[in-house]
């Protein structure tokens, strides 16, 4: 039995070392699925005591929430890459770290008084300045230089 070990540990090396050389092609020829194009927007902190998020949102269902924006709050909206949207419905006055915001999005700030939002650069530069009820209610933005939000 001694003798045969090294015969029988031999053949099942190179059955494991054949079947990894195979496995990999089998894996590389499958087509990724369509989903893998889409990502998530991030933004935080959110407090659910009066905050909201809402995902996978249609284009009519993006503009429904931004035009009913609640009085109060700020909505900002942002692509998923795949054709849904996220809404996020903030009441606080936190600024916000902002991930996965990428190109074109809009927002409604139909706070109250003359609360401005600011949206500012990796350094916290502010960018943008949007100021509550303005003339046109949803504005859009590009997201792409923003890496913060500062609501009021």
């Amino acid at each position: 039995m001694r003798r045969g070990g090294p015969a029988v540990i031999a053949a099942f090396t190179i059955l494991l070392s054949a079947s990894s050389i195979a496995a990999p092609t089998a894996q590389a020829t499958r087509t990724p699925p369509a989903e893998t194009a889409a990502w998530t927007p991030v933004l935080t902190p959110l407090d659910p005591r009066r905050e909201t998020v809402k995902r996978n949102l249609s284009g009519a269902d993006r503009s429904a929430l931004l035009n009913d924006c609640w009085p109060g709050y700020l909505c900002v909206a942002a692509g998923e890459g795949d054709g849904q949207h996220t809404v996020y419905e903030l009441y606080y006055c936190t600024e916000r770290s902002l991930s996965n915001f990428i190109d074109a999005g809009a927002l409604n700030n139909n706070q109250a008084g003359n609360a401005v939002t600011h949206l500012k650069d990796q350094q916290r530069r502010i960018k943008r300045s949007i100021a509550a009820n303005e003339r046109e209610r949803v504005v859009g933005v590009d997201w792409r230089p923003i890496w913060y939000i500062d609501p009021c």
